[in-house]
């Protein structure tokens, strides 16, 4: 018997993989609130449970507990199953003990969904099936499930996964960068890094930026490196990085080009940060410099994604709301401020929602610098607002209720030549029920409010 632990997206396909393995389970949703009629009526054979977990389930025979990443761990009432010895896993490790295709792992604080998508259309183009899923768009177990043929899955994995997954053995895996998220299910930054590093603990290649080069892997695993080169460092062997060559800039590996800056539709050092790093994981398969060329010229983001609305009266409104914490507005706000060549001071930030307890004050002095205004609203506005003094001036920072009093107070700040970058710093559940809503919503309110006559 198993016992399914959370009956979102992913709860629902461990349902369906291991119903259809003629499995029994138990499920399960901690929330008091949650329907489960619709899903009661979808799957009959099942016996379901919201908000207090039934006292005689306690005392089943439960094989393995799977529990969705939404789940913490940590919560009390698993105890007595660790008493009894009952594992803990995920959707991932269920994936992982059936699968047998090579898999490409990602994880990072940000960028992971850009880069596993270009992953995915880089290996595409050169002629492989890909699964595309994970943490992005399709479950992992669905993939499993799905009629269509793939030689190749590639996987978006987030920190909550990658604690519950002990059989990934991913032909490569990446730790694409390391900033504060989620402290409110760690108890720091290094207990938030340990469990991204899990990614590589059976890795053939183990991909990694040059600030986390140290890292131990294993020694079995090929080790490659990615980084900008900025600071006069030499391109070494089994290293990503850019290349001078006849006058102009390429992204390359050791000392062979493989794709020229310029033909990147995306301009900016993250872009090219991201394509070195799906370069290095896709090492171990056959790509041609063409192959690269052809996706990285007409790649041009992914939706909320610093992502253009409009402009309008030489305003530019970018939405990144999947922006969901610090260093990913950290990397937004001077991505941008570099594109557009702005004097200081010409970003007006649209940010907050739920904080998970992360430390805004990393963020103060890019804010300081780079933007004029800063526009709070959500749960954790005034939160913000206290982590940004005194670095931020006071004068700066305005608080608001809503993301519609939000919008409407950038147009009257707006000047010619600004930029007014939406972009939370924060997880969107008090006011959304997530990045994509939070998105679309922002698009939305900035058309009505830019068609409105002042």
């Amino acid at each position: 018997m198993h016992l399914v632990v959370g009956l979102g997206i992913t709860g629902k396909s461990v349902l369906q993989y291991l119903l259809s393995q003629g499995e029994a389970c138990f499920a399960y949703d901690t929330r008091e609130e949650f329907d489960c009629s619709a899903l009661q009526n979808e799957f009959p054979m099942v016996t379901f449970a919201c908000g207090q977990l039934p006292a005689a389930w306690v005392e089943q025979e439960v094989t393995n507990i799977v529990i969705s990443p939404g789940v913490a761990t940590s919560e009390p009432w698993l105890d007595t199953f660790r008493e009894k010895g009952v594992p803990i896993i995920g959707d991932i490790e269920l994936f992982a003990r059936a699968v047998g295709k090579p898999v490409v792992a990602i994880t990072g604080s940000n960028g992971k969904s850009t880069v596993a998508t270009l992953t995915a259309q880089v290996l595409a183009q050169a002629g492989y099936y890909v699964g595309l899923g994970g943490n992005i768009g399709v479950p992992a177990l669905d993939l499993l499930r799905s009629d269509q043929y793939f030689d190749v899955f590639v996987l978006e994995l987030s920190s909550f996964q990658l604690e519950t997954t002990y059989s990934l053995q991913p032909t490569s895996a990446t730790v694409l960068n390391v900033s504060e998220d989620h402290m409110d299910r760690y108890t720091g930054l290094e207990d938030y890094l340990q469990a991204k590093m899990t990614i590589l603990n059976n890795t053939q290649w183990s991909v990694l930026p040059y600030d986390l080069a140290d890292s131990p892997t294993s020694d079995q695993t090929h080790a490659l490196h990615f980084g900008l080169q900025n600071e006069g460092c030499e391109l070494k062997d089994t290293q990503y990085g850019l290349i001078e060559k006849d006058g102009a800039s390429y992204l390359g590996y050791n000392h062979t080009p493989l794709l020229a800056v310029e033909k990147m539709a995306l301009k900016g050092e993250h872009h090219q940060l991201n394509a070195l790093a799906v370069m290095a994981l896709c090492r171990p398969f056959e790509v041609s410099p063409s192959d690269y060329q052809q996706v990285f010229s007409s790649f041009k983001g992914l939706p909320h994604r610093t992502q253009l609305v409009m402009e309008k009266e030489g305003v530019q409104w970018i939405n990144d709301s999947k922006g969901t914490n610090v260093g990913a507005t950290q990397t937004a706000i001077n991505s941008i401020a570099k594109q557009t060549a702005q004097t200081e001071g010409k970003i007006i930030l649209i940010a907050g929602g739920v904080g998970k307890e992360a430390d805004f004050s990393m963020m103060a002095d890019d804010v300081q610098k780079a933007c004029r205004k800063v526009i709070l609203f959500g749960r954790d506005k005034a939160l913000i607002e206290e982590n940004l003094l005194p670095n931020v001036s006071k004068e700066k920072i305005v608080l608001t209720e809503n993301l519609a009093e939000a919008v409407a107070i950038a147009k009257e700040q707006a000047l010619t030549d600004d930029v007014v970058l939406f972009s939370p710093a924060c997880a969107s559940f008090d006011q959304f029920a997530n990045y994509v809503e939070r998105g679309e919503v922002f698009e939305q309110l900035v058309k009505q409010t830019l068609s409105t006559n002042p």
